[in-house]
């Protein structure tokens, strides 16, 4: 069964697209609606909750090095591990994000795919 849903993932999944520009409350709106889990974007080791901040906007107020933004677009898709989504976040844009169930009170574990997780009762 867990071979099916990861060619079922492969398929049927389209990819989610983020970009440098989207805001965060956006972000964390569309990811829900696409993947059925939450994400969490956190500003220094706060929640990022300004609903005008940007990605970009955010990752100029909280890194420590400068990110190249010229990929300022991350692609996802559901055969993707929680652990690989997270690091791409933090290498494309700079910031830390955790990814949750879909009521946001636990985390999900590194290993899972999104897909998997989707499918979860947790």
């Amino acid at each position: 069964m867990k071979i099916f849903n990861q060619i079922k993932d492969s398929f049927t999944s389209s990819e989610f697209e983020v970009e440098s520009t989207m805001k965060v409350t956006d972000l964390t709106k569309q990811f829900k609606n696409k993947f059925g889990l939450s994400l969490r974007v956190y500003k220094g080791k706060k929640l990022a909750d300004d609903g005008r901040m940007t990605l970009k906007t955010l990752d100029q107020r909280t890194t420590q090095t400068s990110v190249n933004f010229d990929s300022s677009k991350m692609k996802i898709k559901a055969t993707q591990k929680v652990l690989e989504v997270e690091n791409m976040f933090l290498e494309n844009f700079g910031i830390v994000v955790q990814i949750a169930d879909v009521e946001n009170k636990k985390l999900l574990a590194d290993d899972i795919t999104l897909g998997d997780a989707k499918r979860m009762k947790l």
